[in-house]
């Protein structure tokens, strides 16, 4: 089992890869975000992209304890591309570092897969703060596109050559 506790990971907190016994403490950290971050609606489709993972995807798990904080990224197929795909950290751990640590490895390992020029995401007004600090720029706001009061906030951020 692949594990990051190096510089940045967060004392008490372990990075791995995501394994199907996972898949219900991801739900409940979905579950505590909802309504600010997620709509309930949008537990369907988590579920989904859960069951059929489109490229990495990993786990933040408190040292002996559950799964706190999830996020992966998938290539766009034929293209330079890579997405990053449902982050997100239990509401009471938010301002932790968690987030930040998902961030930063999984764009390590984007670059380090090669072949990839920009990473893009999708995210609500309420985290486009937190992205900016990676580098990421807004390309287009969709007001309401997730629900009412929950804008979409197309973003990407372009690699540096290596």
């Amino acid at each position: 089992m692949e594990s990051v506790t190096g510089r940045g990971t967060p004392r008490g907190f372990r990075l791995r890869a995501w394994r199907p016994a996972d898949r219900a403490a991801c739900l409940d950290v979905f579950e505590s975000n909802v309504p600010r971050w997620f709509r309930r609606h949008e537990r369907i489709e988590f579920a989904a992209f859960l069951d059929a993972l489109p490229g990495p995807f990993l786990v933040v798990e408190a040292t002996g304890g559950p799964v706190v904080a999830c996020g992966g990224w998938a290539r766009r197929p034929d293209t330079a591309i890579a997405d990053l795909c449902w982050d997100m950290v239990a509401r009471p751990l938010h301002g932790e570092g968690l987030g930040r640590l998902l961030v930063e490895e999984r764009l390590r390992r984007i670059r380090l897969a090669g072949n990839v020029r920009e990473v893009a995401l999708n995210t609500s007004q309420h985290t486009v703060g937190f992205y900016e600090t990676f580098g990421f720029v807004v390309e287009r706001v969709e007001p309401d596109g997730y629900a009412p009061g929950l804008d979409r906030c197309d973003m990407r951020l372009v690699l540096a050559p290596a």
